[in-house]
């Protein structure tokens, strides 16, 4: 679905705005959905190149905000049934009932659930709407700059031919340090949920 969505942005005619527009789109659904975020990025990346950052972020952002919605208001007893079979889950809801969204954007960065099912599971919690969406918004910035940057370097390499070896160089390198320092972060915000939720628990 993915692939087919994002390929009418290189047929004639949808380049530029609103084959941007159609990328936002797909990430807009993958949050409401169980869609894939890492390849969608990687081929807004070779798409569009880092000029599909800004659209993916906003995006992933304005649908984790109609979810969270969504669960808050319209399906809450729904979810509220989910969450009582998932012990983990409740116990990460109530995590971030009480550290707030210090630990909902650690979430973000390196959630031990598909993002997805957060975006409904904290419209269960007492989070605000605005401490939610800062959140969201720089907790998921990270890895969605660091797989886009995949695949705007792959399409340089594709490309590598009209650049310089130097320039070509560089790219992947950035690249390799920027999914490398990714890694990193969140191995250690791994860790340190980790400790936050074994607290929680007693």
């Amino acid at each position: 679905m993915i692939e087919s969505l994002l390929s009418l942005s290189a047929s004639a005619g949808w380049a530029g705005e609103r084959g941007l527009l159609a990328l936002g789109v797909v990430f807009f659904i993958g949050a409401l959905t169980f869609l894939p975020r890492p390849p969608a990025c990687i081929i807004g990346g070779l798409l569009f190149g880092l000029w599909a950052f800004p659209v993916a972020l906003v995006g992933t952002t304005v649908g984790a905000v109609v979810a969270f919605l969504l669960s808050r208001y319209l399906l809450r007893s729904h979810f509220a049934r989910i969450i009582a079979r998932r012990p983990r889950w409740k116990l990460i809801v109530t995590a971030v009932d009480a550290e707030g969204w210090r630990l909902l954007g650690l979430l973000r960065l390196a959630s031990p659930f598909p993002g997805t099912a957060s975006n409904y599971l904290f419209g269960l919690t007492g989070m605000q709407i605005w401490p939610y969406i800062a959140a969201t918004f720089f907790g998921s910035a990270p890895q969605i700059l660091a797989f886009i940057y995949l695949g705007a370097a792959g399409r340089t390499a594709i490309d590598s031919q009209s650049i310089s070896a130097a320039k070509l160089a560089f790219t992947l390198t950035g690249c390799a340090l920027a999914i490398l320092a990714v890694w990193l972060v969140t191995r250690r915000v791994r860790s340190l949920l980790a400790l936050k939720l074994a607290g929680s628990s007693r």
